[in-house]
C-alpha cells in the first residue's frame, strides 16, 4: 500500500513540474468587458441626434469629401501675413542638406550646427560634412548598445516593461546631441564628398529591419546562454559574432569608412587649397576643433522639477558613453540663452515637436496656424505638459536655428535651418514664431558662453533619474 502511495505521490509531482506556469494578467475593475460599457442603441441614438447638419456642416463634409484635412485647415492670413524678413541672420550658414527618408535629424542638426565657423575661417564657398560617415558608426555602436542591454536584462521576464522597451526599438535611426556629440569624439568627421549618401543611407527601412531581425536573434542567444548557466565572456563571444554581421551588413549597405583619405577645398575668390591626407580625427582636429563638451543641454519639462539636472535612463548611442542629461529650466530661459546665441553668430541645436501648428509647404510653424477647432467645431487643445505626460506629442525632430527676427527687444520669430531638401519651406528654411517655439520648443544646445552662473552651477547637480520610456525620449525620439 505504502508502495503504490509513494508512486502516485511520484507521479503527481513529475506532473506538476512538467506543466510549466505562465504568468497571469490580472485585469482592474472596470478592464474587463461588461455589458453596461458597451454602446446600447439608445446611446448610438443619443449620438446621432446630437449632430445637426447645418449648412456649414454640410460645407465641411463636402469639402472634406475631396481634398485633406491638412489642406483645409491651414490658416492662410497667418501664412501670408509672415514674411521671411529677419533683424539678425548668421551668415553663410550652409547649403539646405536633405536627410530624405532617414530619421537622422539629430544628426543633420549636429553637424550643421558646427559648418558657419568653417566656412568662415576658412572663406569656403560652401561646406558639408559627411552624414553617412557618423551614420555608419551611430548603428555599429548601438547595436553593440542594445547587446550590452540584453546581457544586462538577460533574467529579465521576456514581456517585461524593460524587455518590451528594448526589442520594439533594438535599433532605429532615432538620436539626440548626445549621440552626435559622442560619435564625433571618438571618430572625428569627413567631409561630405568623402562618404556620401548612397540610397540604404538615405532610405534606411530596409537596412534597419535586417539589423534588428539580428540584433534580436543575438539577444534569444544571449538568453539561451544564460539559462544554461554560460559566463558574461561566453554571451559577450555571441554579442562578437552578431556584431561582425552588422559591420557586414553595414559596409554592404553604407560602403566601409574611410581611415584616411585626401581632400581639398576652394574658396570662395576661386583658389584651391592644397590637396593633403587626414584621418577622420585630424580633420576634424584641424577643421572644426571645438571642444563639443562646451555645450550645454536646456530642456523645457513641464510636470518635472524645475532647476533641476534630469537624466534618461538608456539615452545614449553607446554602451560606454553617459546618458542624455540635461537641465531643466523655463521656456523664457530657453528662448533668453537662443537669442544671445544666435546674436553672436553662434547657430542652436534645438529639438521640437513638428507634428503641432506647422504648415511644411510654406515653412511655417506658427501658433494657431492649423485651424482644426473652427472646421470641426471641436477643441483640440492641450498644454504642454499634459501633451507629453498624454502622449499627445514628444521632441520629434531637430533642426538649428540661425537667425532671429526681434522686434521691441522682443523675439518675434526665428529663422530655422532644416534637413527637409529645397523643395518645402522657402527653399527648405522654415520660421517658427515665438510663441510656437514657447509652446512646441522642448530641448536647446547651448554653448557655455551664453549660459548664465546661476545655470552653470546646475550641471554639478545630482539628476533625477527617469525611465527608459519616459515620453520625453521614448527610445531616441527625435527622428
Amino acid at each position: 500500500m505504502k508502495s503504490i502511495c509513494r508512486s502516485l505521490l511520484f507521479f503527481l509531482l513529475a506532473a506538476l513540474i512538467a506543466v510549466p506556469v505562465f504568468a497571469q494578467y490580472t485585469p482592474v475593475p472596470g478592464e474587463a468587458p461588461t455589458a453596461e460599457q458597451g454602446l446600447s442603441p439608445a446611446a448610438l441614438q443619443s449620438l446621432r441626434e446630437s449632430l445637426k447638419m447645418t449648412p456649414q456642416l454640410r460645407a465641411d463634409r463636402n469639402a472634406l469629401a475631396n481634398h485633406s484635412i491638412q489642406s483645409l485647415v491651414i490658416d492662410q492670413d497667418k501664412v501670408h501675413h509672415t514674411d521671411q524678413y529677419f533683424t539678425h541672420v548668421i551668415k553663410d550658414p550652409g547649403s539646405i542638406t536633405d536627410q530624405k527618408a532617414t530619421g537622422r535629424c539629430w544628426l543633420f542638426a549636429g553637424l550643421n550646427m558646427l559648418r558657419p565657423e568653417v566656412m568662415n575661417k576658412y572663406n569656403m564657398k560652401d561646406f558639408t560634412l559627411s552624414q553617412a560617415y557618423e551614420q555608419f558608426y551611430q548603428k555599429l555602436e548601438a547595436s553593440n548598445r542594445s547587446l550590452e542591454l540584453a546581457i544586462a536584462l538577460r533574467n529579465e521576464p521576456i514581456h517585461s516593461r524593460r524587455m518590451d522597451t528594448l526589442l520594439k526599438d533594438i535599433i532605429s535611426d532615432g538620436g539626440n546631441w548626445n549621440y552626435a556629440q559622442a560619435l564625433i569624439d571618438k571618430y572625428g568627421a569627413v567631409p561630405q564628398s568623402i562618404m556620401p549618401d548612397d540610397y540604404a543611407a538615405s532610405h534606411t527601412d530596409e537596412m534597419v529591419n535586417l539589423l534588428a531581425a539580428r540584433l534580436r536573434k543575438a539577444v534569444v542567444q544571449i538568453r539561451e546562454a544564460s539559462a544554461k548557466g554560460e559566463s558574461i565572456e561566453q554571451m559577450r563571444a555571441i554579442k562578437t559574432a552578431a556584431l561582425q554581421d552588422v559591420y557586414k551588413i553595414l559596409v554592404l549597405c553604407l560602403g566601409e569608412p574611410p581611415q584616411s583619405f585626401q581632400w581639398r577645398y576652394e574658396t570662395k575668390d576661386g583658389k584651391v587649397s592644397p590637396l593633403k591626407t587626414y584621418t577622420p580625427v585630424a580633420f576634424y582636429q584641424e577643421f572644426l576643433g571645438r571642444d563639443l563638451n562646451n555645450y550645454v543641454r536646456f530642456v523645457n519639462y513641464p510636470g518635472q522639477p524645475m532647476h533641476e539636472k534630469l537624466e534618461w535612463a538608456w539615452e545614449r548611442g553607446m554602451a560606454d558613453h553617459e546618458n542624455l542629461w540635461a537641465i531643466n529650466i523655463t521656456a523664457k530661459e530657453m528662448q533668453d540663452m537662443a537669442l544671445a546665441s544666435v546674436m553672436a553668430d553662434q547657430p542652436v541645436w534645438f529639438g521640437a515637436n513638428d507634428s503641432a501648428d506647422g504648415d511644411r509647404p510654406s515653412g511655417l510653424w506658427e501658433d494657431g496656424i492649423v485651424d482644426s477647432k473652427d472646421l470641426f467645431g471641436v477643441d483640440f487643445s492641450m498644454d504642454k505638459k499634459d501633451t507629453l505626460d498624454f502622449d499627445n506629442g514628444t521632441p520629434n525632430h531637430a533642426m538649428v536655428f540661425t537667425g532671429v527676427d526681434v522686434q521691441n527687444g522682443v523675439p518675434d520669430k526665428w529663422k530655422v535651418e532644416n534637413s527637409w531638401g529645397t523643395k518645402v519651406g522657402e527653399n527648405g528654411w522654415f520660421t517658427i514664431g515665438n510663441k510656437w517655439f514657447h509652446q512646441n520648443v522642448f530641448e536647446v544646445i547651448i554653448d557655455k558662453r551664453f549660459v548664465p552662473p546661476e545655470l552653470m552651477q546646475l550641471i554639478n547637480k545630482k539628476p533625477v533619474m527617469l525611465p527608459p520610456w519616459d515620453p520625453f525620449t521614448d527610445w531616441t525620439s527625435m527622428q
